[in-house]
């Protein structure tokens, strides 16, 4: 297993990942804004492009990103994380520190945990806590960001759907402890 950028080579791995998401997540709610992104960017030169971009974004409330997959033993996409290195208010309130997503042929295997953790690393020694959101319905994210030591910041009332969104602080210390409420 390994976590990294995409490169030159994962063409088929991202074919793969990019059809499990459109063709086997439809129905649900939570990859919406998952599935737009992949329907836009059909190719893997398509998906490095966005990365690079994701660097030096130039909307107005966006910060640089960085975009890492996780690569199953089989050679699989099992997930992708998206490290935001800095933070604005919008992203402290909806958003967070970081995203991550994990195909629907790739779950209940523990990669969205590998990928939180792998995160909570990158964040070590340079935030005490990380801001990471779900929304109040999706059970299976708020346990995951739960179990790793996230701790209910706030509901913030509906977001672009008709859902609370739940924002967790998480603690990067090393061991999971409960991260101090503003």
């Amino acid at each position: 297993m390994e976590i990294r950028g995409l490169r030159s080579g994962d063409e088929a791995a991202y074919a793969r990942y990019r059809t499990d998401f459109l063709q086997n997540d439809a129905d649900n709610p939570y990859s919406a804004d998952i599935r737009a992104r992949l329907a836009a960017d059909t190719t893997l030169a398509d998906a490095l492009d966005r990365a690079r971009a994701n660097l030096m974004p130039d909307g107005e409330w966006q910060v640089p990103q960085m975009d890492y997959y996780l690569f199953t033993d089989a050679g699989n996409i099992g997930g992708r994380l998206a490290l935001r290195v800095t933070m604005n208010p919008q992203l402290a309130r909806t958003g967070g520190h970081l995203g991550y997503s994990v195909p629907p042929a790739e779950r209940g295997q523990g990669y969205g945990e590998r990928l939180l953790d792998y995160g909570l690393a990158f964040f070590r020694g340079r935030e005490p806590f990380i801001i990471v959101s779900a929304y109040a319905g999706n059970a299976a994210s708020r346990h995951m960001i739960e179990r790793v030591g996230g701790v209910l910041q706030a509901e913030p009332g509906l977001t672009s759907g008709d859902e609370p969104l739940c924002v967790y602080h998480v603690p990067v210390a090393g061991q999971k402890e409960e991260a101090n409420r503003d």
